[in-house]
């Protein structure tokens, strides 16, 4: 219950901190954003929350059960995973070196974690409101009862998607997340791996600064089962002047809008009636949406900006596809 009323209750933003962060470097007064982006401290805060912010406040949460349960503390941590795994047995052979050698991962998504024991069968509870997961996932090294095996995440317009999550059989110190999506009777796949064994100490430092410069951004409301409501999301890039907007109305209805449009003196009623049906359906202050969305505008005119930080993103990917 807690999990899901965390996810009616907070809006997944990563559109927070990409402004954030461009504010903070516009009053740095320093010239290179890619200097700058090595000494900003990444700021959590109640009103932006990704993966990272989502994952504390649940923690945070459930605090409230220390008096039911007094050493809950103890076994509740952050954990870091690595998205779109290549090779399982390649990744996970890297953690005979985590303890004697720097490596090179992206570590770009995190989640909550509970370890426990059922008469000597160990296994974990894992909490993923980063994306979207409305039930609290049960993982057993026995695969045995009460293991949670594939189950619909989510189904909208022909886009059928399930989950999966289990100990990884070469190393019990990893969860394997396999995701199959399923559109006009063609499947794909996704494989994540999350790492159980440690608590994730850096997920601000290292999660929540990757997320600063990834170039897709989104801005999403859900119901308490992990549903999207509402929402805004666009690309970074170059000569990038679209984005898209999404909310009920007799249905999901779905609309490309241009930034420029917003920037205009006069903006057209229709978009403002969109985007105020949007904004309401997001839990908005009045208003609150289209200012977002205006400085996102300015934002993508800063040429110079976009350019440095679509390098930092170049980099990260480089680095991360050799290591």
């Amino acid at each position: 219950m807690e999990l899901q009323k965390l996810l009616e209750e907070h809006n997944y933003d990563t559109v927070g901190n990409f402004l954030e962060l461009y504010q903070h470097f516009k009053n740095s007064k320093m010239r290179s954003a890619i200097e700058f982006f090595h000494k900003y401290t990444p700021k959590i805060t109640s009103e932006h929350h990704t993966c990272v912010g989502l994952a504390l406040e649940l923690r945070h949460r459930l605090q409230q059960f220390k008096k039911s349960y007094p050493n809950i503390e103890s076994h509740l941590c952050i954990v870091s995973c690595e998205e779109n795994i290549d090779s399982v047995d390649g990744y996970t052979a890297l953690r005979d070196t985590f303890d004697t050698m720097p490596s090179t991962l992206e570590k770009e998504h995190c989640l909550m974690c509970l370890k426990f024991e059922i008469k000597g069968r160990s296994g974990v509870l894992l909490c993923d409101p980063g994306y979207h997961v409305a039930r609290v996932v049960t993982v057993m090294t026995d695969k045995a009862y009460p293991h949670t095996s594939w189950f619909t995440q989510s189904e909208e317009n022909n886009i059928h998607k399930e989950y999966c999550y289990s100990f990884c059989t070469v190393k019990s110190t990893f969860v394997q997340w396999d995701e199959r999506t399923t559109k006009n009777d063609k499947q794909e796949g996704f494989t994540g791996i999350i790492y159980v064994e440690r608590p994730y100490l850096t997920a601000v430092d290292v999660t929540e600064r990757r997320n600063l410069i990834y170039p897709f951004r989104s801005l999403l409301s859900r119901d308490q089962k992990g549903h999207l409501i509402a929402g805004v999301y666009f690309k970074i890039k170059l000569k990038n002047d679209e984005f898209t907007v999404f909310y009920q109305d007799m249905g999901k209805q779905r609309v490309k809008m241009n930034f420029s449009s917003l920037l205009q003196t006069e903006i057209n009623e229709d978009m403002l009636k969109k985007l105020t049906i949007a904004n309401d359906q997001m839990r908005l202050q009045k208003g609150k949406l289209l200012s977002t969305l205006q400085q996102c505008g300015e934002l993508l005119k800063d040429e110079h900006y976009l350019k440095e930080t679509l390098a930092i993103e170049n980099l990260i990917s480089v680095m991360s596809e050799n290591n």
